[in-house]
């Protein structure tokens, strides 16, 4: 009984990037590499990528956006074009490591000086602003772009924990921002804060 402890004990304190559940309707991520913990719909799907990138969707399979899609071109055999091609409504957290100078210096090189152009047609910057997200600062930007005749919106966030700023971009139909995503996607950008801290707090 105590080695099958002991087995459990380690494999809890090795897990360097996991997801535990949470009262409230809420489950909480924690990436112990990247340094940083955020909670989210337990609603909504979670999927990691590499490097830390996770990815998470709200309660709308990509199978219905197929089945619309299909009925409004009825065309039940998509190819994998046209499917690459169907707008997914999601926010996209990407830490990375930042030892060069301060939050503004990082969003110039990574943001401001890119071409997003070449990736989101019509991309204009329609607000920006800065704030303090559990002590820590962050630079936000609303975006206003085009996929095909739809109009879409997008959270850009920068924060700086320590030596790594977490990128946060969220996508959505305009149409759908202010009444079903705006609220939502704010709550889980905001709840992003430093693992250490949260593990030092806890021991006071």
């Amino acid at each position: 009984m105590k080695s099958v402890k002991h087995i459990l004990f380690l494999c809890f304190t090795f897990c360097f990037a996991s997801v535990f559940a949470q009262q409230g309707g809420k489950e909480i991520y924690v990436d112990k590499v990247n340094d940083f913990i955020l909670t989210y719909p337990d609603e909504w799907d979670l999927e990691q990528g590499q490097d830390g990138e996770i990815t998470i969707y709200p309660p709308f399979s990509k199978e219905v956006d197929e089945e619309s899609y299909s009925e409004e071109n009825d065309d039940s055999d998509l190819n994998e074009n046209e499917l690459e091609q169907i707008f997914e409504e999601k926010i996209q957290f990407t830490p990375s490591r930042w030892d060069g100078g301060d939050l503004e210096e990082f969003v110039e090189k990574n943001f401001l000086s890119a071409n997003l152009s070449e990736f989101f047609d019509g991309f204009t910057i329609a607000k920006e602003g800065k704030e303090k997200i559990y002590g820590n600062d962050a630079i936000w930007y609303i975006v206003n772009f085009n996929v095909g005749e739809e109009s879409a919106t997008s959270y850009f966030y920068f924060i700086k924990l320590y030596n790594r700023v977490i990128s946060v971009s969220s996508f959505c139909l305009t149409e759908d921002f202010e009444l079903n995503y705006k609220i939502k996607y704010l709550e889980i950008i905001r709840s992003t804060k430093s693992y250490l801290d949260s593990v030092q707090k806890d021991k006071r």
